[in-house]
């Protein structure tokens, strides 16, 4: 019986081990960092265009800004202003960022697009009918 008790408290010694390498205890990952710089914020934004836009307008006129922390809601994330021509109309959007995606693409709005500087977006040219 001494024997039974012993194989009894080893098996459970076993369990009690395996259970703290199969993640019974594991450490909470790090949260990730919310505003996260934007990497390839250009390929995210004309990839959701080719997408959204079935019919592509043209794009040659198209300018994008850098990505910079603007107010949104109560909080800040990375903003990135962009312009462009769709019949005949000028669009102005935003794009916001959760680390490092492109989470909404909204109509901007002067806090956040008001001062933008514009650069040239051939990524969406490249996009348009030949």
């Amino acid at each position: 019986m001494k024997f039974d008790g012993a194989i009894t408290a080893l098996l459970l010694a076993t369990l009690v081990a395996g259970c703290d390498s199969l993640g019974g205890s594991k450490k909470p990952q790090p949260a990730a960092d919310p505003n996260t710089f934007p990497q390839d914020y250009r390929k995210q934004i004309a990839g959701y265009l080719a997408q959204a836009l079935k019919d592509l307008p043209d794009f040659r006129t198209a300018v994008i800004s850098e990505p910079a922390l603007k107010p949104v809601a109560d909080t800040q994330r990375y903003v990135v202003c962009v312009r462009f021509e769709l019949l005949k109309e000028r669009i102005e959007k935003s794009a916001i960022f959760l680390s490092g995606a492109m989470q909404q693409f909204i109509d901007a709005k002067p806090e956040q697009c008001g001062g933008a500087i514009y650069k040239p977006f051939p990524e969406l040219a490249e996009m348009a009918p030949k």
